[in-house]
């Protein structure tokens, strides 16, 4: 039998760094946006981070289940970054693919998502 995968959903975000920097540092804004384990990243860190969210949200299809606090970032064991579900927006994802890139420079932090099918 002949597996197929699918991409139902791709995002992109970009954060410029110094506009980050006004914003990151209020503990409104880490506290709605990461993890608890996520906030003493530094500030390229949380700006990729909050780019890979942003992403997700673009690439989702059913957005309604997007919860900033049931999202979280961490690095695999070879350092890449992925995504760790949580909630209802986990089920959702049972038969699903998602696959993260982020980068950043010293002015711009990118992300880009890609979520599959494993149907």
């Amino acid at each position: 039998m002949i597996a197929f995968i699918m991409i139902i959903g791709i995002g992109i975000d970009m954060v410029d760094l110094v506009r980050f920097k006004k914003v990151v540092l209020t503990k409104n804004f880490l506290d709605k946006y990461f993890s608890f384990e996520e906030r003493d990243l530094n500030t390229q860190s949380l700006a990729g981070r909050f780019a890979a969210r942003e992403a997700f949200f673009k690439a989702l299809d059913k957005k309604e289940l997007f919860k900033f606090s049931e999202i979280k970032i961490v690095n695999a064991m070879d350092g890449h970054p992925m995504f760790i579900l949580s909630g209802r927006i986990r089920e959702h994802f049972i038969d699903k693919t998602v696959q993260l890139s982020i980068s950043h420079t010293t002015k711009y932090a990118v992300s880009f998502v890609i979520i599959e099918s494993n149907n």
